[in-house]
C-alpha cells in the first residue's frame, strides 16, 4: 500500500495540470476609424491610449492536441488619451474556441482554431462605434519556436489570420506579435505545450488590425477599421 501510494504520487507529480487560467494586463494604443459615403456624416478618426485586460481559461481535452478556451478582454476602462470623454470608447470581446494542434516539428506549432465570439463598444451618447457584433471564424495560429520546444524560456513570434468567417459586417481580423513565456512551476523538463504550465509568466508584444464593411439595401453603408498595438504582462496559473 505504501509503495502504491508513493508510486501514484510520484507519477502524478510528473504531470502538470491539464487546465490553466491566465490574466494579462497591458497598455495599448487603439486607432479607430469610421467613415460613411455621406455629406452629413463626419469621419471618425480617434487614437486612444488606454489599459488592456484579458482573461482566459484553457482546458486540454486531449493533451497536447485538442484544447478548449473561454475568455474575454476589455480595452479602455482607464484612458489617458484623448482627454475628451466624448471621444473615449470601451471595447469588449468575449470568445470560446476549440483548438487542434497539428504536430509539425519542434520548431513550429500550428493550431487550427474554430471560434465563436461577441465584440461590442460603448461610447458616450452612441456617437460612433458598433454594438453586439457576433460571429464565427476559423483560423490557424502559426507559432515559430526559433530555439525549439525543449528550451526552458519560450520566445516565439506568432501569426493569426482567419481563413473562414461568418459574421455581419464582413469582419476580418489579423494579429501578429512576439511572446515570451517563463514557467515558474510544474515540471519544467516536459516539452511545451504538452500540458499547461500551472504557473508561468508571459510577456507579449502584438499588433491587431480589424476591418469591417456594413452594407444594407436602402441604407448608407459604413466602413470601420480598428488597429491595436501594445504590450501585456500575464500571469498563468
Amino acid at each position: 500500500m505504501i509503495l502504491f501510494t508513493f508510486t501514484t504520487n510520484l507519477y502524478s507529480a510528473e504531470i502538470p495540470s491539464k487546465w490553466r487560467f491566465e490574466y494579462s494586463y497591458g497598455q495599448i494604443i487603439t486607432h479607430y476609424q469610421e467613415d460613411q459615403p455621406s455629406i452629413v456624416f463626419d469621419e471618425t478618426d480617434i487614437e486612444q491610449k488606454s489599459d488592456f485586460h484579458q482573461f482566459a481559461f484553457q482546458y486540454f481535452l486531449l493533451p497536447p492536441y485538442i484544447d478548449l478556451t473561454l475568455g474575454g478582454n476589455t480595452t479602455g476602462t482607464q484612458t489617458t488619451e484623448p482627454t475628451e470623454t466624448e471621444k473615449q470608447f470601451k471595447y469588449y470581446t468575449v470568445f470560446a474556441n476549440l483548438g487542434i494542434l497539428l504536430p509539425i516539428s519542434d520548431y513550429w506549432n500550428i493550431k487550427l482554431v474554430g471560434e465563436s465570439f461577441l465584440t461590442s463598444m460603448t461610447v458616450v451618447d452612441n456617437e460612433f462605434g458598433f454594438r453586439n457584433l457576433k460571429g464565427y471564424q476559423v483560423y490557424p495560429e502559426i507559432e515559430w519556436l526559433p530555439f525549439g520546444s525543449d528550451i526552458f524560456i519560450q520566445i516565439s513570434p506568432y501569426l493569426k489570420v482567419p481563413i473562414w468567417s461568418k459574421v455581419s459586417g464582413n469582419r476580418k481580423e489579423s494579429t501578429a506579435g512576439i511572446k515570451m513565456k517563463i514557467p515558474l512551476g510544474s515540471d519544467k523538463s516536459m516539452k511545451f505545450p504538452t500540458y499547461a504550465y500551472q504557473t508561468a509568466l508571459s510577456v507579449k508584444v502584438f499588433y491587431t488590425e480589424m476591418n469591417m464593411n456594413f452594407s444594407k439595401d436602402n441604407f448608407i453603408g459604413s466602413e470601420i477599421k480598428v488597429r491595436q498595438y501594445g504590450a501585456t504582462v500575464g500571469f498563468n496559473f
